[in-house]
């Protein structure tokens, strides 16, 4: 409940919302009470709103509640407001935007680039779907900052982290392009072309597809010793983009489904 609330910000959250988001189709009957009852507990644990009224944290608000707390105590608006902040720079000033977006990524009080696990021990689909929308957040801010870094030359320093992060989750088209353009640039284009090597056999082995077009388009480059990579221009050709683990998934799933539509009209035939 306490997720929830935060999640909403300052928003509302009503009595049905907060039940539908705890116990899903199926509430327990006695969900409207206990729902109270874990309002009590937290007022009691909260205490009252250090803003205008120094009220409780937790009122009642029109059938729901509301939490009153200042953005600054919660880590992912910390997060939020950082990366809005790096935002505007990237591209024009990116060393103070690297300085920022590693503020914002260290409010995830995790060492190094990993997003660990947000919500952790929270189950639910609804605290899955909240975990995975802030997944994706970190992944982008992650992405935004290691091409900055990548731009102002952080080439052997980036290697490491880019490893571990693209070793640590699912087959990732975009960080294996960063770690393959580090590593090129570092002058490791054997460790370059491995990675694609691995890539390529987890993407066969985990999701059935082959590696995409623009990421392919970066190893034949890498291959040919392209000058132009050596360039501080973002990798990806022709304005492309990789493909992040959930797109390369969607697209074996296209693949597989065109391929039953296929066998299916052969049959018919």
């Amino acid at each position: 409940m306490l997720a929830l609330l935060l999640l909403a910000g300052a928003r509302p959250v009503t009595m049905e919302e907060l039940i539908d988001k705890i116990w899903g189709a199926e509430p327990i009957n006695s969900a409207r009470k206990v729902i109270q009852h874990y309002a009590s507990d937290l007022r009691a644990h909260l205490g009252h709103s250090s803003g205008p009224g120094l009220g409780d944290m937790l009122p009642k608000y029109q059938g729901g509640y509301r939490l009153l707390a200042d953005r600054n105590q919660v880590d992912v608006y910390r997060f939020r407001d950082l990366v809005n902040d790096a935002r505007p720079l990237i591209g024009r000033d990116d060393e103070q935007a690297v300085r920022i977006l590693r503020d914002a990524l260290r409010q995830w009080g995790t060492r190094g680039l990993r997003a660990g696990e947000p919500l952790s021990g929270l189950t639910g689909q609804s605290a899955a779907n909240a975990r995975a929308k802030l997944q994706a957040e970190h992944r982008a801010a992650v992405i935004d900052c290691l091409e900055a870094e990548l731009r102002l030359g952080h080439h052997a320093q980036l290697v490491p982290e880019i490893l571990d992060l693209a070793s640590a989750g699912p087959p990732d088209e975009e960080l294996t392009g960063l770690l393959m353009l580090a590593c090129h640039r570092a002058g490791r284009s054997a460790e370059a072309l491995g990675a694609f090597a691995a890539l390529r056999k987890r993407l066969a082995d985990e999701v059935g597809a082959d590696p995409g077009p623009d990421i392919e388009h970066l190893h034949r480059r890498i291959l040919q010793q392209d000058p132009d990579l050596s360039d501080s221009h973002r990798f990806a050709p022709s304005g492309g983009e990789m493909r992040s683990p959930r797109e390369t998934a969607k697209s074996a799933v296209r693949r597989v489904a065109e391929a039953a539509r296929k066998g299916d009209a052969k049959k018919a035939e």
